[in-house]
């Protein structure tokens, strides 16, 4: 069938929220690349990283374990881009491993400075050969944000067997949603998504102040300082002791994140997992409607919270829908009507979990490249057409509350806040 995708819009607000990762700071990008190791240097401070630089203290840190040094002349070069052949060094002395697996790269010899770090990678895991075409390393180019974050999963994947699963958890999975503005919108490998899950929900990187994640974008060498700091503790912890993450593998296991960021339980019946894609006649007869995805953002306090708040709430235009007890809710649907009808026609209708009356804040479905009504009043849905979108909602919070609903051949998802 025909699709049709509106651009996103909305004048009314409902709860949604999200708050944003640890943002490591832009900085100017010099033109020229260290291409070889910086000359060890055993100082931990450096003549052009000042007390006042924000990344002082982990530069400071990584400096003093000697994972990464200064040069000859005491500088840091804290802009300087990093290079494959630096982070595979900076990972390998955080491994500190004993294993090896020769390298089959064409233009890295036995004596490149590197090899031997290029060597434990592939052991370890970080560095996979596959990822590499024609054997050919390349071990002067840029690391990309992408590469990093494989690089960086791939390692917590040695360190902890159930970060692999949750990697392979969400590149499986069709209701994976990783909130970048570049999963809907392009630039991003798809193939890299899954690990910058990883990124995003340990904190080892995440979005800039425009909330993108440039995955092709570069990271600079007091960057890297605060991740390797971030990564050494990450390798510490499982992946459930990051609510983000186990965000991100609710949605990409049932399609929902609603028992990782609320207080609601799943009681008597089954979750969202039990009717998604099954088909919801409206009681007005205006069409069918599916639930494809069911997003929380927890807007009950002060500030939102939860992984996917900056992707749908915005905290300037909807600052009112905070601390008032009530969660955000984000519903995908799949809809075909069965005559021309506006928003406002569907949520009256029907089941309100099935036809959410709010348009997601236009801002947010602009640079999320997010699919939203622009419109409650006007007619969108046209008969014979089918539409996926994404529509606001709300819960409460308070004890006895529930979130339920049922599709056609009975379904019934059901979830309750315990008294």
């Amino acid at each position: 069938m025909k699709r049709n995708t509106f651009r996103k819009t909305r004048k009314n607000l409902m709860l949604n929220a999200l708050a944003v990762s640890v943002m490591t700071s832009a900085l100017v990008i010099p033109a020229t690349m260290p291409t070889a190791q910086a000359a060890p240097v055993t100082k931990s401070t450096f003549k052009d990283v000042p007390k006042s630089h924000w990344a002082y203290e982990s530069i400071k840190q990584v400096a003093e374990k000697g994972l990464v040094a200064g040069y000859s002349d005491g500088t840091y070069k804290p802009s300087a881009q990093v290079t494959r052949a630096e982070f595979a060094t900076f990972l390998s002395r955080v491994f500190d491993s004993k294993e090896r697996t020769p390298a089959k790269f064409t233009d890295v010899g036995a004596s490149h400075w590197a090899n031997d770090a290029i060597q434990e990678g592939l052991a370890v895991g970080f560095i996979q050969a596959s990822d590499f075409a024609n054997n050919k390393f390349e071990p002067n180019k840029a690391m990309t944000r992408g590469e990093m974050s494989r690089w960086l999963a791939n390692g917590l994947a040695h360190a902890n067997a159930d970060y692999g699963k949750a990697i392979e958890e969400m590149a499986k999975s069709s209701l994976t949603i990783i909130p970048i503005p570049e999963f809907y919108g392009g630039g991003v490998n798809k193939k890299d998504l899954p690990y910058i899950g990883v990124a995003l929900g340990t904190g080892l990187l995440s979005g800039y102040e425009d909330f993108t994640f440039k995955p092709n974008g570069n990271t600079t060498r007091a960057e890297v300082a605060t991740i390797l700091i971030r990564f050494m503790d990450a390798m510490k912890k499982g992946p459930s002791e990051f609510t983000g993450l186990q965000e991100l593998l609710e949605v990409a296991s049932t399609g929902t994140n609603i028992l990782t960021i609320t207080n609601y339980k799943k009681t008597k019946y089954t979750g969202y997992e039990g009717v998604l894609g099954k088909p919801h006649t409206y009681l007005n007869k205006t069409g069918v409607s599916t639930i494809e995805h069911a997003i929380f953002v927890d807007t009950t306090g002060s500030k939102a919270k939860g992984i996917f708040k900056d992707m749908f709430f915005n905290e300037k235009a909807e600052a009112p829908l905070l601390n008032k007890g009530v969660y955000g809710i984000y519903y995908e649907y799949t809809f075909k009507p069965s005559r021309d009808v506006s928003l406002g026609s569907v949520s009256n209708g029907s089941d309100m979990h099935f036809a959410s009356p709010v348009m997601v804040n236009k801002s947010k479905a602009e640079l999320f490249n997010i699919t939203s009504p622009k419109s409650t009043m006007n007619i969108e849905f046209l008969k014979g057409e089918t539409y996926r979108y994404w529509a606001q909602n709300a819960a409460g919070s308070r004890p006895g509350k529930e979130v339920t609903s049922h599709t056609d051949d009975g379904s019934l998802f059901y979830y309750e806040v315990p008294k």
